[in-house]
């Protein structure tokens, strides 16, 4: 069986912003330039194209251009190897802000003449494989690789850019925590006191945001290995590992506080619920939209469960935090089995690599 991606593909919208970081490239400014492959980076969260560009008086100016991360490039079949060191290569796509000779790409011709685009993917998309109905006697044999399905823009696998992305985001993106009726505490918000999107979002430092976001944002392989004793699920954004306990029925008192928290699982018809607590201080919400932070005192409970004929593995989620908001935050999203082998996300930031170099 092979995923029919078409029924559940997402729009970019601010999540494509959350990666680049604000202002990065502007898609009103359109460029193409032609140069040879000096070095190819596909890490993550971006990877990049480095090229010489020679100039009518015979200079020869160095470019990059961003691309996606290196573990969304290699799940959608490409590789190091379609951009030799030496090959001419054409790219376009908007303009860097920060640097002079900087793109993010949205299309690019090979040096063996074959055109892509910045979503495109090689070959057949990856598919569940053989892996058998995980629902046994009354509970759930998870182990194994999940993912979301890959994004795609608006308009198609043809479109869009970094800047195409941000442009359409940042003036239409309402903030989740209003739509769903929430509010600050006093404590809440003088939390955020002093704090942007553009400076303190973990991801723009490598760092994980939660347990709820990561596990479906970057669209990034996950893992899940599981015991009797316990259920570990190894996200394949930003590296976050989380182990569920099986084999306690109560939180221990002495809870040395993480970004995972500590978490105990039961099975209930059929059901997994995952019950979290011992957070250390982080944020809840971080994107274009706005900030919200959870304070040590965050409470999660996870629902996951299993659906025969889509094949997909979803999780509801109710976090409390009456510290730094009111009310419940919730949501929900499904991944699906996938023959993609796991990566380590290996995150190494580049964005801001060249901006006190001559160009800075």
């Amino acid at each position: 069986m092979r995923f029919t991606y078409c029924l559940t593909l997402s729009i970019v919208s601010w999540a494509a912003l959350a990666h680049h970081g604000p202002g990065q490239f502007d898609a009103s400014q359109q460029v193409e330039v032609t140069g040879a492959v000096t070095e190819v980076r596909f890490v993550n969260p971006h990877g990049y194209i480095h090229f010489d560009v020679t100039e009518p008086d015979g200079t020869v100016t160095p470019w990059r251009c961003e691309v996606n991360s290196g573990s969304q490039l290699r799940r959608a079949g490409w590789t190091e190897d379609l951009f030799p060191v030496g090959g001419t290569i054409t790219v376009s796509g908007s303009r860097g802000t920060l640097e002079a000779h900087a793109c993010g790409l949205s299309s690019v011709i090979l040096a063996d003449g074959r055109v892509l685009q910045r979503f495109d993917r090689i070959g057949t998309l990856d598919a569940p494989g053989d892996r058998a109905d995980p629902r046994v006697g009354g509970r759930l044999e998870l182990s194994g690789t999940w993912a979301a399905p890959p994004r795609v823009p608006q308009g198609g696998p043809g479109r869009g850019g970094p800047g195409e992305a941000m442009g359409a985001a940042m003036g239409a993106v309402v903030p989740v925590f209003e739509r769903l009726g929430l509010s600050l505490t006093d404590a809440g918000r003088e939390a955020l006191a002093g704090l942007s999107h553009q400076s303190d979002n973990p991801r723009f430092h490598c760092m994980a945001t939660n347990i709820l976001f990561d596990w479906e944002f970057g669209r990034d392989i996950n893992e899940i290995i599981q015991t009797d004793d316990e259920i570990t699920l190894r996200y394949g954004f930003m590296d976050l590992v989380r182990t569920i306990r099986m084999d306690l029925e109560e939180h221990p008192d002495d809870i040395d506080p993480t970004r995972a928290g500590h978490s105990i699982g039961r099975w209930e018809d059929g059901a997994l619920i995952v019950d979290t607590v011992g957070f250390e201080e982080g944020f809840l919400i971080a994107g274009p939209g706005g900030l919200v932070r959870h304070s040590d005192g965050l409470h999660v409970v996870e629902r996951f469960t299993y659906d025969a004929e889509t094949r997909g593995l979803t999780r509801s989620y109710m976090a409390e935090d009456p510290q730094f908001f009111t009310g419940q935050y919730t949501g929900q999203d499904t991944v699906y089995p996938t023959d993609v082998p796991f990566e380590p996300y290996d995150c190494v930031e580049l964005k801001d690599a060249f901006l006190d170099g001559p160009d800075g």
